[in-house]
């Protein structure tokens, strides 16, 4: 009997998850492509919610954007505010290994019966009117999962709600919300700036636009010219720019937040902690058990394997240093990357690390990789000496590299999150994490 609940499960869940991906094909214009007046990407997202009780209103949010480390602040800061007695929802994007991931509340992931009710009772319900109704482009995939937890959120009359931005801020479907509780911008890096512009300046202006009239802001970003941008979004907005304190002194034996990048996101998140006048009472205690999914993530020992979706010069960088601290003989590098990405710059940075690389792509359906022969060219080009091979499976890439690895040698996987959650599967199925989920 419980095989077959299972099995029923299982294959309700994949049919929900066809047809949310599904919706992915209809005309629109796209945020990622970022062509058109991006303002019209709000203005339909607002009319969507409207039809389901606009759940974007009316709650205690906390907004989460910048170029690294959104995730970890994130996921953070869902573990101490759930510890400090409070019922926490957290939306974030993307996922390692199912959907599910992309919502929880206090430390428990929607369940495929919850996903399974609300889409089916709010959500098909109201785009059959939507498409009825107006002349907007449908919701994109990110937008209708975004509202379908902003309900869930709602429903489950949560104290708090996290929410991380997908991509920049201003024009960021989650960027449709009624003011903030609190603001937080980690960092500016340079990053998909075919989008949100050429320069640090730019982007910075595009991620101040989570700052509304009203709300605290907190932010890690270092540089005097970053921060005059967002003190003067601030003055604009009435917002209150809070100081940022040095609060990581007694934190210094975790592993996971060992590097000067995760140190900067564990002080950010301690910092929101403060200026929202919660008191986890195992603080510690979630700080050094940390993990993540796909970042940093050590996934097998003898040999070594991590996981890490790194595919920019700050993400890299950090990943790096986490990885010189780790004790090894020879690296295996694992890699490939998104199309859109400038990904020469962290490719050159990774190979100075490896012994031996294993260039692939990811087979999700939804995005585009690089050019493999271009990937391969230019690595040839970087490392000329360093022995490289070429994969169309990933799969193929993988039991390839555990094949060649001593017990003591380090198989690095990284560049895309989307390889990294594909070959996690090995060790972490879909139907793993569903099955041991309350129903």
């Amino acid at each position: 009997m419980g095989n077959k609940l299972n099995k029923k499960i299982l294959e309700t869940y994949r049919t929900d998850i066809a047809y949310l991906e599904g919706l992915i094909n209809m005309p629109r214009q796209e945020y990622l492509l970022g062509v058109g007046d991006r303002q019209i990407l709000l203005e339909r997202l607002r009319k969507f919610l409207g039809l389901l009780g606009h759940p974007e209103n009316n709650q205690n949010f906390i907004h989460i954007t910048g170029t690294s480390g959104k995730g970890t602040t994130a996921n953070l800061l869902h573990q101490l505010i759930a510890d400090s007695g409070h019922r926490v929802g957290t939306y974030t994007s993307p996922f390692s290994t199912t959907s599910l991931e992309k919502i929880q509340i206090n430390n428990h992931l929607l369940s495929p019966a919850d996903l399974h009710r609300i889409l089916n009772q709010k959500i098909k319900p109201a785009l059959d009117r939507y498409l009825r109704l107006y002349r907007f482009d449908p919701p994109s995939y990110f937008e209708i999962f975004l509202a379908l937890a902003l309900l869930y959120f709602r429903e489950n009359k949560c104290d708090w709600v996290i929410l991380e931005a997908g991509l920049g801020g201003t024009h960021d479907a989650t960027n449709v919300i009624a003011p903030p509780k609190l603001a937080l911008i980690t960092n500016v890096g340079l990053d998909h700036t075919e989008i949100l512009g050429p320069t640090k300046k730019h982007i910075a202006r595009d991620k101040a636009g989570i700052i509304k009239p009203g709300c605290k802001f907190l932010t890690a970003e270092k540089s005097p010219t970053l921060l005059r941008i967002f003190a003067q979004r601030c003055r604009e907005r009435k917002a209150k720019m809070l100081l940022l304190k040095n609060l990581t002194a007694p934190y210094k034996k975790s592993l996971y937040f060992s590097t000067k990048k995760q140190q900067s996101n564990l002080n950010l998140a301690l910092n929101a902690i403060a200026a929202l006048n919660l008191h986890p009472r195992h603080q510690t205690k979630i700080i050094n058990n940390f993990k993540l999914s796909c970042r940093q993530e050590i996934i097998q020992k003898n040999p070594l394997v991590i996981l890490d979706g790194a595919h920019n010069n700050d993400k890299i960088s950090n990943l790096i240093e986490f990885v010189r601290r780790q004790k090894y003989q020879k690296l295996h590098l694992i890699t490939g990357f998104a199309f859109s990405k400038n990904w020469s710059n962290p490719l050159k940075k990774m190979l100075k690390l490896a012994d031996k690389v294993y260039l692939t792509h990811f087979l999700i359906t939804t995005r585009k990789s690089a050019n493999l022969h271009r990937l391969y060219k230019t690595t040839d080009q970087l490392a000329p000496r360093l022995p490289k091979q070429i994969f169309s499976d990933p799969w193929q890439a993988l039991a390839t590299a555990l094949k060649n690895a001593c017990r003591r040698d380090l198989i690095l996987i990284t560049g895309s999150f989307f390889l990294c959650g594909e070959l996690r599967k090995k060790w972490v199925s879909e139907e793993q994490i569903i099955k041991e989920l309350k129903i």
